[in-house]
């Protein structure tokens, strides 16, 4: 039995790339404003922001994050 080839993540430049957004900055991802709660690590060792917002709360991936992104100023 062949076992699937997991993909290696890189965590260091997702890291690098969330550094720029600290706790309680307000951000809109998708459209919705959103509040940094924490950084954290996902089970696949994907850095994460958890995010709240409009009575919700998520964690969410690094790369998905910045993928759908804008700053509040």
């Amino acid at each position: 039995m062949k076992h699937p080839t997991m993909e290696k993540i890189e965590p260091l430049p997702d890291h690098l790339h969330l550094k720029r957004f600290a706790i309680g900055q307000q951000v809109e991802f998708r459209g919705k404003p959103y509040t940094v709660l924490s950084r954290t690590t996902l089970a696949s060792g994907e850095p994460a922001l958890v995010l709240q917002g409009d009575g919700e709360q998520f964690v969410i991936g690094a790369s998905q994050f910045l993928a759908g992104i804008k700053t509040k100023n």
